[in-house]
């Protein structure tokens, strides 16, 4: 029974901070969605044939340039939702001390 209540105190919780965590979780799992779709979509393209498809045109390097963004963005979401933990971290210890 404890549990149930618990359950629905944070549920029904309205602050920010809870909030915070939801918004930072599914950030977390769009970005893991959005790697497995990225890279097996990459994977299945094959830039030679596009190269001999649209003659001689570079889409090898078209999709290199788009790897490297995409590899850019990969490894700065993560820190961005690090980030947003570490000021729902220091507004709660905030809190607690004021």
């Amino acid at each position: 029974m404890k549990g149930n209540q618990k359950y629905r105190e944070v549920r029904s919780n309205n602050d920010a901070n809870g909030q915070m965590i939801g918004v930072v979780v599914g950030l977390f799992i769009t970005i893991a969605i959005a790697v497995l779709v990225y890279y097996n979509i990459m994977a299945s393209m094959d830039t030679d044939t596009l190269d001999a498809e649209f003659n001689g045109t570079p889409a090898a390097n078209a999709t290199e340039d788009i790897n490297d963004q995409a590899a850019t963005f990969f490894q700065l979401a993560p820190i961005i939702g690090i980030v947003i933990i570490a000021v729902v971290i220091l507004g709660y210890v905030n809190r607690i001390g004021g």
